[in-house]
């Protein structure tokens, strides 16, 4: 999946589609499956999975984990879409 990350070579591009196809379906089934059990069940609608990571979101150390500002991004849109927010 992170192999060649900015590639426009059609292989690339077509595994990193299959990747995200993948998640996409995924999240149907846990919005599907978390429906049927609503008074127990809050899913965030796709919100984390659609959060847009910018630079600032991605750690210098591995170029790969959340930065400080990434992790506190991520907990607001959680947070938000979660069980406490508005």
């Amino acid at each position: 999946m992170l192999a060649n990350p900015l590639s426009t070579d059609p292989a690339d591009i077509a595994r990193r589609d299959r990747v995200n196809a993948r998640e996409v379906a995924f999240n149907t089934i846990l919005g599907d499956v978390c429906g049927s059990y609503a008074s127990q069940c809050r899913f965030d609608g796709g919100a984390v999975f659609n959060f847009a990571f910018t630079a600032a979101d991605i750690s210098t150390r591995d170029y790969f984990h959340p930065s400080t500002t990434g992790r506190r991004d991520i907990a607001q849109v959680t947070w938000t879409a979660g069980y406490w927010g508005p």
